[in-house]
């Protein structure tokens, strides 16, 4: 990625440099000798690069923990480039890409950053001094890098991209398309942590209707934090040698692909989509099989699985006020049952621990301003059809979000919050911050990000089970599990 910038900005920066030389040259008279077709293909030459566009920033992340262990745990410092070329006026090429490098880790003890010996304190010290050190640093990747192909009643994008099919900000209910990298849980911006796929996208115009078709031969799954990190969770489960049982489907094969179809049309001065997905479930289903007596090991065999998604959303303006809903229908996807069901009296735990139910998603958002401040609420809910009082999850589970922003023209800042609660779980996450624009380029911004509630898991994993068979089926606390995560941070970006 950063010897595609590189060239992209050489190749700028020289197609400015031959501009300005030869401009300087005209302007004394001087040809040095160059012939007349010579400079005709200089001039060519200096159109062509005139018409690349590169913009980017570049930025410092700065974060402290405020619970012992206290400690600076991130100092990142990122470069973002994105550059674009239009060759036509019908072709257009898009690329994105970013490096970024955490001081952090070489300022800092690896475990303190971690907290380690804190968040693992009744493992034994073998178990904390033995996990591995993941670092989310180095990094370099491209973000995105596609052609655009405009047609009358056509529009094809075709390579590395991101497609957003919701309308709830922050909410992914029929928004499925791309899986997310967990490096962070969910604290990076929405399209930061989002992972982007070679795909080809394609938007029919016919009258006020858009019909829209994807193909993803590119397979990507959630991204778990890296092992032993501060955010770890839930990992890629492995044998007594590390290696990953997880089989993952192969990419680029037609039969694997990811398809999608969506219609977006506009009826009674309503915003209305319908969409279909045909993709994979980007969490792993964990079957596994279990003894009663608990006399052999367990045997795990994490497994990607088929899902299929009938979404449809709508956005709707109502005096001052925009509201906003989505819901889907979902088939395929497994939820795990407790290590103790055997209704069979075979011995062993029941459908290999997973049972198949089709279940529904929904959400409802209200846009709307009081006194200029901007207030965003919203909740959504997962409903289990035909639940099993044994499964693990609840068959209804729901949550709360608000999200508010305010604008301070005297002062060039904007504040802003993010608060989640799940109702459920009963723990909840707030973001408040604050940004500063001191120049047109240059921004500043200070925020925290707090934690609530508890860490463990629903239910009580038995007495004997295999602390990994525990994780694996019992279901943890999300935001709660970060309780002693609490920090305060700071970035500073640059823009140009």
């Amino acid at each position: 990625m950063l010897r595609c910038a590189a060239a992209l900005l050489a190749a700028a920066l020289m197609g400015s440099y031959q501009s300005a030389f030869a401009n300087e040259a005209k302007e004394q008279g001087t040809d040095f000798g160059v012939a007349a077709g010579e400079g005709d293909a200089q001039k060519e030459r200096s159109s062509i690069w005139s018409k690349l566009s590169v913009s980017g920033y570049l930025k410092n992340e700065t974060a402290f923990r405020v619970r012992e262990p206290r400690s600076i745990t991130k100092i990142r410092n990122i470069l973002y480039v994105n550059a674009q070329y239009p060759f036509t006026s019908n072709v257009k090429f898009n690329y994105a890409g970013w490096a970024y490098y955490d001081l952090a880790y070489d300022l800092f003890d690896y475990r303190t950053i971690a907290a380690r010996p804190q968040r693992d304190s009744q493992q034994p010290l073998v178990f904390v001094e033995n996990l591995e050190h993941e670092k989310d640093s180095p990094v370099a990747a491209t973000r995105e890098l596609y052609f655009d192909v405009f047609l009358k009643n056509l529009d094809i994008r075709l390579g590395k991209q991101y497609v957003v099919w919701g309308v709830l900000e922050g909410v992914r209910i029929v928004d499925e398309v791309n899986p997310v990298d967990f490096r962070e849980l969910i604290l990076p911006d929405l399209l930061d942590y989002r992972i982007s796929q070679w795909t080809l996208k394609m938007d029919h115009y016919r009258g006020d209707t858009t019909y829209q078709f994807l193909l993803i031969p590119d397979l990507q799954f959630h991204k778990s934090a890296p092992r032993g990190s501060e955010w770890e969770l839930l990992q890629e489960i492995r044998d007594n040698f590390g290696t990953v049982l997880t089989k993952k489907p192969q990419s680029f094969k037609l039969q694997n692909s990811n398809v999608g179809l969506k219609a977006t049309t506009n009826i009674f001065n309503t915003e209305v989509s319908l969409s279909y997905l045909y993709t994979w479930d980007f969490f792993p289903t964990v079957f596994r099989t279990i003894r009663m007596d608990q006399q052999e090991d367990p045997v795990l065999y994490p497994t990607y699985n088929r899902i299929a998604m009938y979404g449809g959303t709508a956005v709707k303006q109502i005096g001052p006020f925009i509201l906003k809903g989505e819901a889907v229908y979902v088939t395929g996807k497994y939820f795990g049952l407790k290590n103790t069901v055997d209704r069979n009296n075979d011995g062993y735990l029941d459908n290999n621990g997973e049972l198949k139910r089709d279940h529904i998603r929904w959400g409802m958002g209200l846009d709307f301003n009081i006194k200029g401040l901007d207030l965003s609420p919203g909740v959504t809910q997962w409903i289990i059809l035909n639940h099993d009082p044994e499964l693990i999850q609840a068959r209804n589970d729901s949550s709360f979000n608000l999200f508010g922003r305010k604008e301070f023209p005297q002062h060039s800042a904007t504040a802003q919050f993010l608060w989640i609660y799940l109702i459920n779980m009963k723990e909840s996450y707030l973001k408040p911050k604050v940004t500063f624009q001191v120049t047109d380029k240059f921004q500043v911004g200070a925020g925290m990000d707090l934690f609530w509630g508890k860490k463990g898991f629903f239910g009580d994993p038995g007495s004997g089970i295999s602390p990994i068979v525990a994780a694996t089926q019992q279901r943890p606390q999300f935001l709660g599990y970060f309780h002693n995560n609490d920090r305060i941070f700071m970035d500073f970006k640059y823009s140009f």
